[in-house]
């Protein structure tokens, strides 16, 4: 009978490692759990069934320790067997079974400690394990319901009659061996069956599976072609440039894009190396940059590039790129590629500067800059603002800038913003504000609306400038109109290495006659003298200030004016740029010169003054200049010219003399006017030979040389000294005195006659000027003479009565036509004018040698007996006995004159003797009255 048991044993061992095999293939195919469970659990089932039929038959000892190891194998297998059919039908029915498994455990330790019998102790977990079974059975007749496999309703009977059996197991065991095998070939059996039947419930439903996932694959084969045909299409077309990889780094794919941006076809690129076509650098160094690709391959993370990259094409443009590297793995997560994709961001880079160095000026104004929306909320809030409000940026700007604005202005800035929201332009305007501080002050704002790329109106920016302080007021005025041109000097910018001018204000336009495009083309040199090189050394050397410097700069026509400009080098957005603030000084300049001039020279004749002419004296005599000579002029009759014809012909008497002077001359010879009528000559390295032939053509250039006054010319007549320094010994101080000298010894000797020759070219211009005076004059000199003799007078007073009768008003000379022309129709002003003829004449007659003993006769010729003449008013017998006899005859001559008061001779007698004692001494008015009976 053992045999019997041992081959019933063998057999179902043999098919229960078959099944188990079946399992583990099915189980590593498709990875279900609750086929790992039921093969392991019917596995250790058979290895219960084994021990206990050992024990049963004695190939095992009966002891405690082998009682718990099958009991163990028994719960063990129960559990895997219902954690199957728990994720076969995915319902947790395990949990409610657990507080029945702990009670069988309980109850299976307290029977074997009292020496119970093994079927009673076995009990609860066979009734258990029945109840599993009939459960999973009913669920598989209800699953047979919907799915109408055959299997299912096989596997659901199999489980019942097998549940049923395990509830009768404790009943079977009384029987006799022979039924009791029959019982464990029978439970065998069914247990075979079910593990047959649920392989092929599973193929059953697996071949269904399979015809549905091949008509799948075959359906997901398609759409993977058309998305790979959509992804070319889509990698193709987008703006993106796009290159893609093989694990080796090799390029495989290269969209137009970026065939555009490499410069490379991509038939050109396909296999090679990326880094061979996709030529990258740091855009700030210029430093070779790595491109991603390995390291992605190596980390298989997507990793893009550091910021300020910039690809170089092939034809050697450098292009600002943002890009990043992925890698493109299969569906078991390898990576068999990678994927490049990058785009052209160079206007996004330029708009980048642009917006820093906007937002640089900004934060570093002086000025208030922000923004606010139009519900007043403040979106910005530079520094400037923070300063001039008191307000950090953090406690502003969400905040509504009515913060900051007084109620009496609110409604201002209402009527500001809808004008702005109008379109209307609204210009600066002053207004007060609200520090945080609560202090009120005054700022001058410029407003302006902001708007979106679609022209919407989203908000408003504001300058604020703080105009509290009067000082600080002006201030900004005058930079503001700096920065709106008003400012009369030149501003120019220029780039430091060539000078090419990149800024120019209004000014400089108007100065230079230029348009604002041709001197952006222009250069600086071409508008100053200087050179590029020695306006950069200027620079280099001098202070921050710049230096000062006094040019000639040039106009568009050609024209030159003088400018004073303050060059200074700056920096301006790390570019080193030439900043001249230029004056116009063309007025100040010649103004100087006009000055230096003047220092050195006379303004009248335009040589050389005393001041030059004494330091040349020092120089000469410092530097010991042998031979020099020195000549000294002294012009003849100048006071008679001034005294007789005013100073206007003095000056051209001067003149005249200064142009002979200029033309006797070597140009190294050093020409002055020394004094009011006197000239002076240096001649260095001159011996006497050389200036006495100077001095001879002085001679005949003046003597052929005249100068002509209201149509006269009068004579040019020079005093002339010489003399030379021959010698180290001898000083040119005492040069120049010796031939001062020899100059005044010259002028005594011919002072005479070079007078009368002046003095004669006067009267003659006089004669011409008053003829009907000359007529006069003759009158009186006629009867004068033959008074005097009557008188007896000696011949000497004739002789003086003669030239007084010719020269007693020759101070008329002196005295404008327009009054000698109306003499009796003269007002109190004219009149006082005319009697300065008396003191012109007696200037005259001192200044001449022929006349100098009339001179006091001459200037008291219209005094009256009486003292009521001019222009001494002296009396009775004070007055000269020539100027008494005088006033009769040529009062006397005036009254008969036809062409003044045309009086017959007795009129005119009885008019004279009226006059005696008030007018006329009364003798000699006795005398003329007897005289002319004769």
């Amino acid at each position: 009978m053992f045999n019997n048991i041992h081959f019933s044993l063998n057999y179902q061992i043999l098919i229960l490692l078959i099944l188990g095999v079946f399992y583990l293939i099915v189980h590593n195919a498709e990875k279900e759990k609750y086929i790992l469970f039921w093969g392991s659990a019917w596995g250790l089932d058979l290895i219960r069934y084994a021990m206990e039929y050992a024990i049963e038959y004695g190939a095992l000892p009966n002891t405690f320790l082998t009682q718990v190891i099958v009991y163990g194998l028994l719960v063990t297998s129960s559990i895997l067997f219902t954690y199957g059919f728990q994720s076969f039908f995915e319902v947790n029915f395990l949990q409610k079974g657990l507080w029945i498994i702990s009670l069988s455990l309980g109850w299976y330790s307290v029977n074997k400690i009292l020496g119970s019998s093994n079927y009673i102790a076995v009990i609860p977990m066979y009734v258990f394990l029945g109840v599993i079974s009939i459960f999973a059975g009913t669920l598989i007749f209800k699953n047979f319901k919907v799915s109408k496999v055959i299997s299912s309703l096989i596997i659901g009977i199999l489980l019942v009659l097998m549940g049923i059996r395990e509830c009768a197991y404790p009943i079977i065991i009384h029987f006799n061996l022979i039924n009791y095998l029959v019982d464990f070939d029978l439970l065998y059996s069914l247990k075979i069956t079910l593990a047959i039947v649920l392989l092929m419930h599973f193929y059953e439903i697996a071949n269904s599976m399979l015809a549905i996932i091949f008509n799948k694959q075959e359906e997901l084969k398609e759409s993977l072609n058309r998305e790979k045909e959509w992804l070319q299409i889509t990698l193709r077309s987008i703006g993106d440039g796009v290159i893609a990889t093989d694990a080796n780094g090799n390029i495989e794919f290269m969209n137009s894009t970026a065939e555009r941006l490499t410069g490379y076809k991509e038939e050109e690129v396909l296999g090679k190396k990326i880094d061979e076509v996709f030529n990258i650098i740091n855009e700030d160094t210029k430093e070779k940059a790595e491109v991603p690709i390995e390291k992605v391959l190596k980390t298989g993370n997507i990793i893009g590039l550091a910021n300020h990259t910039a690809l170089i094409s092939k034809n050697g443009e450098i292009i600002s790129i943002a890009d990043s590297a992925s890698p493109i793995k299969d569906s078991q997560g390898n990576i068999i590629g990678t994927v490049m994709v990058f785009r052209d961001i160079s206007d996004k880079r330029k708009y980048e500067k642009l917006l820093k160095q906007y937002e640089f000026i900004v934060e570093s104004s002086e000025e208030g800059i922000g923004t606010f929306d139009f519900n007043g909320i403040i979106q910005t809030w530079n520094k400037g603002c923070e300063k001039i409000y008191g307000y950090k940026a953090e406690e502003m700007i969400g905040k509504s800038i009515y913060m900051v604005i007084p109620d009496f202005e609110r409604k201002k800035i209402k009527n500001i913003l809808e004008r702005l929201l109008k379109g209307e332009d609204v210009k600066s305007y002053e207004g007060i504000r609200v520090r945080k501080d609560g202090k009120l002050i005054n700022v001058l704002v410029s407003i302006s609306a902001l708007k979106d790329e679609l022209g919407r109106y989203i908000g408003v920016s504001f300058i604020s400038h703080d105009i509290t302080e009067n000082k600080k007021a002006e201030q900004i005025l005058r930079r503001y109109k700096l920065l709106f041109d008003d400012i009369n000097d030149i501003i120019l910018f220029a780039k430091y290495e060539d000078g090419k001018i990149i800024e120019v204000n209004k000014a400089a336009i108007k100065a230079y006659g230029y348009e604002m495009e041709e001197l952006l083309k222009m250069d600086i040199f071409e508008l100053c003298d200087c050179e590029k090189e020695e306006l950069t050394q200027l620079l280099d050397v001098g202070d921050e200030s710049g230096v000062l410097l006094n040019l000639q700069h040039k106009r568009k026509d050609g024209s030159k004016f003088y400018v004073e400009a303050n060059v200074a080098s700056v920096e301006f957005e790390n570019e080193k740029l030439i900043m001249m603030i230029i004056r116009d000084i063309t007025e100040r300049k010649l103004t100087q010169d006009r000055l230096e001039h003047l220092g050195t020279h006379d303004i009248l004749t335009g040589l050389y003054n005393r001041n030059f002419f004494e330091e040349k004296m020092t120089f000469i005599e410092k530097n010991n200049v042998i031979p020099t000579g020195i000549i000294i002029c002294d012009v003849d009759g100048l006071k008679l010219v001034n005294d007789t014809m005013g100073h206007k012909a003095g000056d051209m008497l001067l003149k005249t003399a200064a142009d002979v002077l200029g033309k006797c001359f070597r140009g190294q010879d050093i020409i002055a006017r020394i004094g009011g009528d006197e000239f002076a000559v240096i001649l260095p390295n001159a011996s006497i030979e050389i200036v006495e032939k100077a001095v001879d053509r002085i001679r005949k250039m003046v003597k052929n040389s005249k100068f002509a006054f209201e149509k006269e010319n009068i004579p040019l007549s020079m005093s002339i000294g010489y003399a030379v320094k021959n010698n180290s010994f001898k000083k040119i101080e005492e040069v120049f005195k010796e031939a001062d000298n020899n100059m005044y010894r010259e002028k005594l000797f011919h002072k005479r006659s070079s007078y009368r020759e002046v003095l004669d070219s006067i009267l003659k211009m006089f004669e011409i000027r008053q003829p009907k005076l000359q007529k006069h004059l003759k009158a009186v000199k006629e009867i004068l003479v033959n008074f005097a003799e009557y008188l007896k007078l000696s011949q000497v007073r004739i002789k003086n009565l003669e030239l007084l009768a010719e020269f007693h008003d020759i101070g008329m000379i002196g005295i404008s036509d327009k009054i000698l022309d109306k003499v009796d129709n003269l007002n109190e002003e004219e009149k006082l004018e005319f009697q300065k003829h008396c003191e012109i004449g007696y200037r005259i007659a001192m200044s001449s040698p022929d006349l100098a003993h009339l001179a006091d006769m001459i200037l008291m010729h219209h005094e009256w007996w009486n003292g009521q003449g001019y222009p001494l008013a002296v009396k009775g017998e004070d007055i000269p006995y020539e100027c008494r006899i005088l006033a009769i005859v040529d009062a006397y001559v005036q009254m008969i004159d036809e062409e003044w008061k045309g009086l017959s001779k007795e009129q005119a007698l009885k008019e004279i003797e009226k006059m005696a004692g008030i007018q006329f001494d009364p003798i000699l008015v006795e005398k003329f009255l007897a005289f002319m009976k004769d």
